[in-house]
């Protein structure tokens, strides 16, 4: 799982930088471990972000966690971020894929304007895309 996590922060924090995101200096925790720590609720603790905050801050990986209201109000910041890195991580997951066929798996989704059910899913959708990345 340690070995997991670590390449979630590397591999978001590399994302970011590629994409040129620029984040305020004065932030504790920066964008990547805010992700990071949304990715790691997302694979590891059924989306529960108060349990990856705290086993990521007791463990020492995020040493400078955010409250759960401060966390809350960044990853809510990053939403549409989160949209692009999900995008972009497709596009090159294209890229070096020479099939040129695909397989499409859908579920249903209550509908609703809710955006905290759609960070969620977009989170979820980000580490099973990570996830499948490692496994192949």
């Amino acid at each position: 799982m340690l070995t997991e996590i670590i390449a979630i922060y590397a591999i978001s924090d590399d994302l970011l930088k590629a994409i040129g995101h620029s984040e305020d200096l004065r932030t504790q925790m920066s964008d990547a471990e805010v992700i990071t720590t949304a990715l790691v609720a997302a694979r590891f603790f059924g989306g529960n972000h108060h349990l990856a905050r705290v086993y990521l801050w007791e463990h020492g990986l995020i040493p400078k966690m955010l409250k759960a209201s401060r966390f809350s109000r960044r990853l809510h910041r990053l939403f549409l971020l989160l949209l692009d890195l999900f995008d972009f991580v497709g596009m090159i997951l294209k890229s070096v894929n020479e099939q040129t066929e695909y397989l499409l798996d859908s579920f249903p989704v209550p509908v609703c304007d809710n955006n905290g059910f759609l960070l969620k899913v977009a989170t979820f959708i980000l580490a099973f895309t990570l996830e499948s990345a490692f496994i192949n």
